[in-house]
């Protein structure tokens, strides 16, 4: 399965067709006097495709459509889709006369039709590529065809824009997944500057592909990079419009559903036979994929802590909103145009702004171009296309920029001539006055400085006489772990490149582990705050002498930790190895774990319901990272709100990879004898039966999930009976009372608006903690289905936890802690 797999998501491409059971025509034609009815088919000549009456689950609404004739059976086109028959007892006519193909019911009331006044003897055929076509039987001009036509699927070939003559060719997504009628959501080819694709919801724009460049769209990777097809743009006296051909003998189509355009592809030579999602967009796991996610003049950045900055000679319009993330209301001006004195910056590899309020000029040059637009108080920004030929002008405010990796075009945008030169007057002055201040206070503080100076050296040199032969012997002992480090690592395919602190560079950093700079205790021992010699502040994880994990732990956490990089996983900065110290250098954070805040009552109202399913997203895409998008896979095995840690902008991050695995791409599951993790967070197969996987992440996740919207512990006891937790008792019997907003934390001001948004979170929370591992949706799933606020969620069976009665099924158990402890022995029966 690919990297979304959504096939088992989207019921309206999983239909049941009773007609496909019965036989068929052997042919692919019908002509005037032999009418097709059900149960009769008509067959392409290869038997790829099939047309005929069908109904959609269990509804009484029956449609004549094209599908594949490969399992699992796929609708393409609906001939009519705003005008259902009430049975299946309907018949596809063609005769002599206009309109020449007609759907007819048994009444005679034409449901459908498609005519031509030009045929002589006409005949309609299914092709091999999927189109339904209405000819002359002794000519080949094609009179109507359903590539002309459109629904919700674009196959290969089949054209989307303008063809001369007709009307605009464009998709709509079924209204649901029993009704193929047309719901808002359409995809258009839009030319009002450049060509460029875009997903509507009625009116309103919801994503945009960037202009095309030749044969790419500039802001959209996903149809650039992808491999299995060919892209092409045809303009001249045919039309104007797109189409695709694949590249490799796998089928391929391209589905708006509902509010996403979807690329599935089958491939007759895998194992698994079924259409894999080979990407979507907008993508849920890219925030800058959604339409105007930065505001007006704002920039959407991947790379960046929170996505969206301004540009360069603008602000936040309300800093407070940016501050907890909501950026749409964007940027404004720093200092105002006086349109006689501006002048531009530029700013490259940009997915270019909506073009809605664009003057456009195919035939000048670029020099030309900013002269126009800087002659034109009313030209806020300009770029250069189709290799600096051609001149595209935004008229006022513009919207929807995306900072891209590579490609894309220079963006040069109007500002003042005070942000041209750096600070005007009364900023250098502030410089200069703020300069002189500074300068007094550093020389008042050289003294104090110096005297600290020795002070802290006289203390390292008291340290390291102490410690001068656990120093000789860490020599050998650095060595030697070292060296296993390197073999594990070149083992499990990664080079060890993760820098080796001295250690009295973190006595300096730390104060000499001071108790002021204590943070807090876990497993593995004590992390203390520290501030290096050039002033990056870190966080140092000190192994203690009587910690239950060992080497073994620290020896993983570098190997897998100092290869992972994202934005919601914590930054492995260094190790450092002295005698019998190990310890971990990481980048600080300053809002220390999750369970610090949202188990506080005091703590509590900090996060938001906004903040915290931000929260929730980050740390999903985080699992999503581990499972999928890195180079290893790898299963942590350990998630919980104290291996969350916060950034001062309150962005998660997951921490403590001590006990994670790699696993193989193609294993599903593992067993171990030695069971680790923490009690309430481990799924019921691991906890009982050693058995680990992916899916052991999800129900870590979902219980992550329940607590962060509860803000209660999952192992915290309730009085209704003793032996029910968070899980057992709150989730899953408010859910079944229909009363499951009670869940939500008192510390919560209740919104109307949030109220779906916190229900599609609960019900996916109890989807990822159900019993069966089977049953727990994949993390891009849980992602999707946390984002699409459309999609139709499954109904989650009951969650699998684990009652004090766990204990009592164990034959053993050493170094068992309580549920804020990791477990690292545990023996199951």
């Amino acid at each position: 399965m690919n990297k979304w797999q959504l096939a088992p998501l989207l019921p309206l491409l999983l239909l049941t067709f009773f007609p496909l059971l019965s036989p068929s025509l052997s042919t692919d034609t019908i002509t005037i006097g032999s009418p097709l009815s059900y149960p009769d088919t008509l067959v392409s000549s290869n038997n790829t495709f099939a047309l005929g009456f069908f109904n959609t689950g269990n509804s009484s609404r029956w449609y004549l459509g094209i599908w594949y004739t490969i399992t699992p059976h796929t609708v393409v086109w609906v001939a009519n889709r705003k005008n259902p028959m009430p049975d299946p007892n309907g018949s596809l006519y063609i005769n002599s006369d206009s309109p020449n193909l007609q759907l007819k019911t048994n009444s005679s009331d034409v449901l459908w039709h498609a005519s031509s006044s030009s045929l002589v003897n006409p005949i309609a055929q299914l092709s091999e590529e999927g189109n339904f076509v209405l000819k002359d039987k002794n000519a080949n001009n094609i009179a109507w065809q359903s590539f002309d036509n459109p629904t919700d699927t674009l196959l290969p070939g089949m054209p989307l824009g303008w063809i001369s003559g007709q009307d605009l060719k464009y998709l709509t997504s079924w209204t649901d997944s029993d009704n193929p009628a047309p719901s808002n959501y359409t995809l258009k080819l839009d030319q009002t500057a450049w060509p460029e694709i875009i997903i509507w919801n009625g009116s309103k724009p919801i994503f945009r592909t960037g202009q095309l460049d030749g044969n790419k769209f500039s802001g959209s990777p996903k149809f650039n990079d992808y491999t299995e097809w060919t892209f092409e743009y045809v303009s001249n006296q045919t039309g104007e419009y797109i189409y695709y051909m694949p590249t490799s003998s796998s089928k391929l189509r391209l589905v708006l559903n509902h509010s996403t355009l979807q690329m599935y592809r089958f491939d007759d030579a895998e194992t698994e036979q079924e259409w894999d999602t080979d990407w979507l967009v907008p993508d849920p796991n890219d925030p800058c994929d959604k339409y105007a996610r930065c505001g007006q003049f704002g920039l959407c950045n991947l790379t960046s802590t929170n996505k969206c900055t301004c540009l360069k000679g603008f602000e936040a319009t309300h800093v407070e909103d940016w501050d907890v993330n909501e950026t749409t209301q964007g940027c404004t001006r720093q200092a105002e145009l006086n349109c006689t004195s501006d002048g531009f910056l530029s700013i490259s590899n940009v997915k270019l702004p909506d073009t809605t309020n664009t003057t456009v000029d195919r035939t000048i040059k670029q020099k030309e171009c900013r002269k126009r637009c800087l002659k034109n108080c009313s030209c806020y920004a300009y770029s250069n296309m189709n290799e600096g030929r051609g001149c595209t002008m935004w008229m006022g405010d513009f919207t929807d920029i995306r900072k891209l990796d590579h490609g894309g075009f220079t963006l040069n945008y109007r500002v003042a001539r005070s942000e041209l030169h750096g600070t005007n007057a009364k900023k250098k002055t502030a410089v200069i006055a703020t300069s002189v201040i500074l300068g007094l206070l550093f020389l008042a503080s050289v003294a104090y400085l110096v005297h600290k100076k020795f002070k802290q050296k006289a203390e390292l040199l008291a340290y390291s006489e102490r410690h001068s032969q656990a120093s000789q012997e860490s020599s050998q002992t650095m060595s030697m772990i070292r060296s296993e480090i390197l073999e594990e690592g070149s083992r499990k395919g990664n080079a060890f490149n993760l820098p080796i602190v001295d250690v009295d560079v973190v006595l300096a950093a730390t104060g000499n582990f001071a108790l002021e700079n204590k943070l807090g205790e876990g497993g593995f021992g004590t992390v203390f705050r520290g501030r290096l010699e050039g002033g990056e502040r870190i966080a140092v994880k000190r192994l203690s002498y009587s910690s239950t994990q060992g080497l073994s732990e620290f020896k993983n956490e570098v190997i897998l930790i100092a290869e992972l990089q994202h934005i919601n996983l914590v930054q492995l900065l260094g190790c450092c190895i002295a005698g019998e110290e190990r310890m971990l250098i990481y980048e600080y954070m300053e809002n220390k774990s999750l369970d610090t805040i949202i188990f506080d009552k005091s703590k509590s109202p900090q996060l938001d319901w906004p903040k915290r399913f931000e929260i929730i997203m980050g740390i999903a895409r985080g699992i999503l990272y581990l499972h999928q998008d890195s180079r290893l896979r790898i299963i942590h095995r350990d998630l919980k709100a104290s291996n969350v840690l916060l950034d001062e902008n309150m962005n998660p991050k997951i921490s403590d990879f001590g006990i994670a695995r790699i696993f193989g791409r193609h294993d599903n599951d593992s067993v171990t004898n030695r069971v680790v993790g923490t009690y309430g967070y481990m799924s019921p197969e691991y906890a009982m039966y050693g058995v680990f996987s992916i899916k052991s992440d999800v129900f870590s996740f979902g219980v992550l999930v329940l607590e962060i919207i509860s803000g209660k512990k999952c192992s915290e006891i309730f009085a209704v009976e003793p032996k029910l937790n968070l899980l057992s008792y709150q989730a899953w019997t408010l859910w079944n009372d229909r009363n499951v907003l009670n869940l939500l934390d008192s510390s919560i001001s209740k919104n109307s608006n949030d109220e779906s948004e916190i229900i599609r979170c609960i019900q996916v929370g109890l989807l990822c903690a159900q019993d069966r591992p089977q049953d727990r949706p994949h993390m891009s799933e849980a992602i999707l289905m946390l984002n699409s606020l459309n999609m139709i969620l499954p109904l989650p069976k009951q969650p699998g936890y684990i009652s004090d009665r766990f204990m009592d099924n164990m034959e053993s158990s050493t170094s068992y802690m309580s549920h804020d402890t990791s477990i690292t022995t545990l023996v199951p029966r």
